[in-house]
């Protein structure tokens, strides 16, 4: 007989692979709702701590389990059932109040968002779920699925993961959010479309997700990093990746965050892709994040000015950095459009 595969399994999985399933249990860990995902027949693989605070449970009575009799009351069962059966089928993003069996009177009721994940061929769902108030003790209520609502729970799963990363590393997260206003400034200067921009965002939000996984004596070391230690920081790219492949509608932020470390001239990692093979958010990334990272203070040393950065990044246009992007992005420096981003 085939042993099943679970998140909470190593098997004989891909290296990579085995980190990103690392990296999103602990973002998951940190989510400030309760959280549990399950495999395709509904049984529980993994919970958070505020799942199991939550609904009174231990963790080892909830594993394995068929979450839906394990914490759905009777009455709500069978409408709850076909909401999950939807969520698998159509893989998209369901969002529904439900009441829960916790214990406590009067009855709880969760708004719970469900996001389907695939890593291969396996098949997951993970559901966060806040507190609301109950209509009634059985009644089951499935939220909108309109463009609009559709974007509200989609922000909001993004928007979880990335507080989620923040409290696993403040300072990574925070640098995100600098990187993201740079960039984004860029995109628009260069009159890059709406949907490709809120792309952008999402991926400069959430682009050194890997870095989570780099041991912290190496992340935060105040010296220079010897062979190995680099070696280990250039897989982030390729970490973060393979968290953000098990979320279907994050799919399209995969290519900037696997390329934002590869080279203008072929020498960066991981793969050595160059020139305008490197997808244009990318290259717009790369050149945010070199000032982000010249202008801020960092371990070992205080950061740069904007005129030294400007000096710096100009020596980099064409090997490191897209030369036409990076002159558009230091002209916008001299005039001062960054003054307000703090740092």
């Amino acid at each position: 007989m085939k042993k099943k595969k679970s998140l909470s399994s190593k098997g004989k999985t891909d290296k990579s692979v085995f980190f990103g399933r690392i990296l999103l249990k602990k973002l998951l860990r940190n989510i400030d709702a309760s959280v549990m995902v399950t495999d395709s027949r509904g049984r529980v693989v993994f919970v958070n701590e505020k799942y199991t605070d939550f609904f009174r449970i231990p963790k080892k009575d909830i594993m394995q389990k068929y979450w839906i009799k394990k914490i759905i009351p009777e009455s709500g069962r069978r409408a709850v059932k076909k909401i999950f059966n939807d969520i698998k089928n159509k893989k998209v993003l369901t969002r529904f109040d439900a009441p829960v069996s916790t214990g406590r009177r009067p009855e709880k009721c969760l708004c719970w968002i469900g996001v389907p994940l695939k890593e291969k061929r396996s098949y997951f769902y993970m559901f966060m779920g806040r507190e609301v108030r109950c209509r009634s003790k059985s009644a089951v209520k499935v939220h909108a699925s309109t463009p609009k609502a559709l974007d509200r729970s989609y922000r909001e799963v993004i928007e979880t993961l990335f507080t989620a990363s923040k409290i696993s590393e403040p300072g990574t997260a925070e640098h995100a959010l600098r990187v993201m206003s740079f960039a984004i400034a860029l995109a628009r200067e260069l009159k890059i479309s709406k949907r490709r921009i809120e792309t952008l965002k999402i991926a400069c939000l959430l682009h050194d997700l890997g870095k989570l996984v780099v041991d912290e004596n190496i992340l935060f070391k105040k010296g220079k990093l010897n062979k190995k230690e680099f070696d280990q920081i250039k897989k982030h790219p390729h970490w973060g990746s393979e968290v953000i492949s098990l979320v279907y509608f994050l799919r399209d932020i995969i290519p900037i965050m696997a390329n934002h470390h590869e080279n203008y001239d072929g020498s960066g990692y991981p793969t050595g892709v160059k020139g305008e093979d490197i997808p244009l958010e990318a290259r717009i990334l790369s050149v945010a994040d070199v000032y982000e990272a010249l202008t801020a203070d960092r371990p070992y040393r205080k950061g740069f000015s904007p005129e030294e950065a400007i000096t710096i990044m100009e020596g980099e246009k064409g090997q490191k950095l897209d030369p036409k992007l990076t002159d558009v992005f230091l002209d916008m420096v001299k005039k001062g459009k960054f003054k307000g981003v703090k740092y």
